[in-house]
């Protein structure tokens, strides 16, 4: 996991870019469903990703950061050619989401990299299996 460490300041800057554009988009009625379903993609996951690459450093993390942000690239394209199309187009709103966009796209590709470059002798624990095979062979 030697590349872990721009995706893990990737995913913190992904956090507080997505926090101010859902400042700058609180005034928009929701409900709380949709609320908390948009809080959770927003905040929540991110953050638990974020938590599993610092923690657990596990390649699962990374690849789930690549999958991550391959569906909000998505949900970012698909907002600025909604917000690009209306009248008048919020520039702060435009600005957010394009520099979302492109956190977000460096997290695939940083993300791919790491997966790519991922050597399983670096794995900071040892399995269990070792240990259990040892203590039975005496």
């Amino acid at each position: 996991m030697l590349h872990a460490r721009p995706i893990v300041v990737l995913l913190s800057v992904l956090i507080v870019l997505e926090g101010i554009l859902f400042g700058v988009e609180s005034g928009s009625p929701l409900s709380t469903i949709k609320d908390g379903i948009l809080v959770g993609f927003l905040f929540v996951l991110p953050a638990l990703l974020l938590g599993g690459l610092i923690f657990i450093r596990q390649p699962w993390a990374v690849m789930g950061a690549v999958i991550y942000s391959t569906i909000a690239l998505a949900l970012d394209l698909a907002t600025v050619v909604q917000e690009a199309s209306q009248g008048s187009p919020r520039l702060v709103v435009l600005i957010l989401v394009l520099a979302s966009s492109l956190v977000n796209f460096l997290i695939m590709i940083m993300g791919g990299r790491c997966m790519l470059t991922y050597q399983p002798s670096q794995r900071p624990a040892e399995s269990h299996q070792s240990e259990y095979r040892s203590s039975s062979s005496s």
